[in-house]
């Protein structure tokens, strides 16, 4: 007998470890709990661990299961994806990307250039924070993103930096009275803001800010998740607000917004595009050298 897993162990290894119940398990895979028995004790056998802790309460994955349980998991998208293209031809890579990455990067990566990547290749695109995007990429949900990276990087994950980037101060037009020269903490807090949501990477580089010069916070009068959004709400009222220079250009550029000039700048944050070691080779590595920011222009902060 083979010692190597098939596909019929990792699925019974999967539905187990999500169910946490053999009867369940059986009935997702639509089976009999005694076919189900056998299949794990095969497992079992074949890789010579213990892959279920099992009891009254239901089965419990052991360190060795959660780990069959990470590699199953990426096996049934994989199989999944394949099936998925032999039904329409064509081959479906998943991007996340941040939002403030959105203006520089997407467009020529959804773009590009013809014969930049095979006809068959699609791109699906996905916007959500960095916290949220890396742990998709640990699941195996994403092929690559591209967002700023926070504290130790996970092994698992390969990353190369694409640029630096910054927030900016800015008000509408029409906005509130402020002079031209460069302003200080103390006079930015006197304002009210429209500020990143709370949890968010950007809202706590945000409360950051005020710690680090010592100043009371300002008032947040809003609290959104897309930097467009507060820009919608800006002009005509007396708050201010933070964004990612090259969207603050574009809506300055626009007319609507009006980027300040400050004493203390906020810091420069490292954009990233992150990708798995096992990786879809050679398609994500043609994707990968695709990613080319358009130059930011440089704006006075």
């Amino acid at each position: 007998m083979s010692k190597s897993l098939e596909l019929r162990h990792l699925r019974a290894v999967l539905a187990t470890a999500e169910t946490g119940s053999l009867h369940q398990a059986a009935i997702a895979l639509e089976t009999s709990q005694p076919a189900l028995s056998r299949l794990l004790r095969e497992a079992e056998e074949r890789m010579g661990v213990r892959l279920f802790e099992r009891s009254s309460q239901g089965s419990r994955a052991t360190a060795a299961g959660a780990l069959a349980e990470q590699v199953a998991r990426r096996v049934a998208a994989d199989v999944r994806r394949l099936q998925d293209m032999a039904r329409d031809g064509r081959w479906h890579l998943r991007v996340g990307c941040i939002p403030r990455a959105l203006d520089l990067v997407v467009p020529g990566l959804l773009h590009r250039p013809a014969g930049a990547l095979a006809d068959e290749i699609e791109i699906d695109l996905r916007e959500d924070d960095s916290l949220t995007l890396l742990a998709a990429l640990a699941r195996g949900e994403l092929d690559l993103a591209i967002l700023s990276l926070f504290g130790e990087m996970p092994a698992n994950l390969l990353s190369r930096q694409l640029y630096l980037d910054r927030n900016v101060f800015v008000c509408g037009v029409p906005g509130p009275e402020i002079p031209d020269g460069p302003l200080a903490p103390e006079a930015l807090a006197r304002h009210p803001f429209a500020a990143p949501a709370p949890g968010t990477p950007s809202r706590l580089e945000f409360d950051r800010y005020w710690q680090r010069h010592d100043v009371p916070p300002p008032a947040c009068r809003v609290a959104a998740r897309t930097y467009d959004a507060i820009a919608s709400v800006l002009p005509g009222t007396p708050m201010l607000a933070v964004m990612p220079r090259q969207v603050a250009q574009r809506h300055a550029g626009n007319g609507s917004l009006r980027i300040l000039k400050i004493v203390h700048a906020l810091p420069e944050r490292p954009i990233h595009v992150v990708w798995p070691r096992q990786a879809l080779q050679p398609v994500t590595d043609q994707l990968i050298t695709l990613i080319r920011p358009a130059r930011p222009r440089r704006g006075r902060s």
